[in-house]
């Protein structure tokens, strides 16, 4: 309580709730916005000069945006249904743009990204599927990219990326991976959706490029997947050497890829999910994984799992 009567004497915030009745700031650089949402909504918006702008609570009511009053904006945080977006100007100060709610609309969204050149963080991940054509070719400061994205995801420079899930492998196999080198969170699907034809497989020699990646899922469904057959990772003695943590969800295994997988000096947690194997059994050698320390293993068959004497220590 104190907290907030401070930041209210100082021009902090100005907070909207079921009980006190105000009209936004002028000058007010953050609003918090909770429950109350009709009344901010029919309120003539006059705050040019906010900053960031938060709603939260149970009621989800429609929210209206219009940027040509709001081109200071740097944070926006939504967990309510997006309203018509007025597009007459840029969000240029825009670097954090986060999105809720299973009605929002993908010409929407698209609407809002389309505004924000200069993103650093867009958090989808609470929306349903992104079906639409997501475009961020020339959004050279993005840092994190996160939601459903099912249609093709377009990213061109992108130097600054540390974080994206997920992207499809057909969006993933038409970018540039020598230049994600930064990247550390990556999880790539494949897409159900298309027959088994046109499906694209992820190449690791792909992965091996990515020089700064510590987190990787990859999700297919039931994608046979060679690990050792590929020429550019065969004669690897190390592959990966950042990577701490590998999920394979539906993947069925020509080979035993536990002499592939053991080649990461830095892998602490490895998972198969719904994965498949019918080679019976699967051998981790003699000091292979020296830094695991989780290993979960749901497959649909496997006879064996045969581990050498000072294996994982």
């Amino acid at each position: 309580d104190v907290a907030i009567k401070k930041s209210k004497e100082l021009n902090f915030v100005n907070v909207y709730n079921d009980h006190v009745s105000q009209h936004s700031s002028t000058t007010c650089r953050r609003e918090v916005v909770h429950h109350q949402f009709e009344r901010y909504r029919s309120e003539k918006c006059k705050n040019k000069r906010m900053r960031s702008f938060l709603y939260f609570g149970e009621l989800k009511f429609l929210v209206r945006l219009d940027v040509e009053k709001l081109k200071l904006l740097r944070v926006l945080d939504l967990e309510a249904n997006l309203g018509p977006f007025a597009s007459n100007g840029d969000l240029i100060h825009l670097r954090y743009l986060r999105l809720e709610g299973f009605s929002l609309r993908v010409f929407d969204i698209a609407a809002i990204i389309s505004k924000s050149r200069f993103l650093q963080t867009l958090d989808a991940d609470h929306v349903c599927f992104i079906y639409d054509t997501i475009d961020l070719r020339k959004f050279t400061s993005l840092r994190h990219v996160i939601g459903k994205f099912v249609g093709e995801l377009l990213i061109g420079d992108a130097a600054n990326l540390q974080t994206l899930r997920s992207i499809s492998s057909d969006s993933w196999s038409k970018l540039k991976h020598e230049l994600l080198i930064n990247l550390r969170d990556l999880f790539i699907y494949e897409d159900s959706n298309k027959s088994k034809e046109r499906r694209v497989t992820v190449s690791w020699a792909s992965l091996t490029k990515l020089r700064s990646l510590r987190v990787l899922k990859l999700v297919a469904d039931r994608r046979y997947l060679s690990l050792e057959s590929e020429e550019a990772v065969r004669s690897m003695d190390v592959i990966s050497p950042s990577l701490e943590s590998v999920t394979l969800v539906g993947i069925t295994f020509e080979e035993d890829p536990m002499p592939f997988l053991q080649k990461m000096p830095r892998l602490e947690d490895l998972i198969f999910e719904n994965c498949d194997y019918w080679g019976g059994k699967m051998s981790v050698s003699e000091q292979g994984f020296g830094r695991l320390r989780k290993l979960k293993l749901v497959m649909e068959s496997l006879d064996e799992l045969q581990i050498e004497e000072e294996a994982m220590p």
